[in-house]
């Protein structure tokens, strides 16, 4: 039992998918407006890892929708096989140095 009195719940997690073409950027976020994420090579990314050491606003753009806000607040996995993510862009919480590393993936 947690602290709170919550049941504890531990998960592996375990999904592949074979990998193109990745790129690996990290960032300083040191202003309070948007970040772009820089694709590299990376044209339609099908993975996206973000670990951050503060909480940050992560927006995605796919063939599904433009700019769809997700609060992460440590790590963020999002496997999409079918509608890639075509753009990200992070921002921070105002006033607040944040380091952020983001992995993307084009599937094979």
């Amino acid at each position: 039992m947690l602290a709170s009195g919550a049941a504890a719940l531990l998960t592996q997690i375990l999904e592949q998918v074979t990998i193109d073409e990745k790129n690996l950027v990290t960032y300083d976020l040191t202003s309070d407006s948007a970040q772009v994420v820089a694709f590299g090579g990376v044209a339609n990314a099908n993975v996206l890892i973000i670990a951050t050491d503060r909480k940050v606003k992560v927006r995605v753009t796919s063939a599904d929708g433009a700019t769809q806000a997700i609060p992460v607040d440590d790590t963020l996995i999002l496997i999409s096989r079918t509608v890639p993510i075509t753009a990200v862009d992070i921002t921070r919480v105002p006033a607040t140095e944040t380091h952020v590393s983001v992995f993307l993936g084009e599937k094979a």
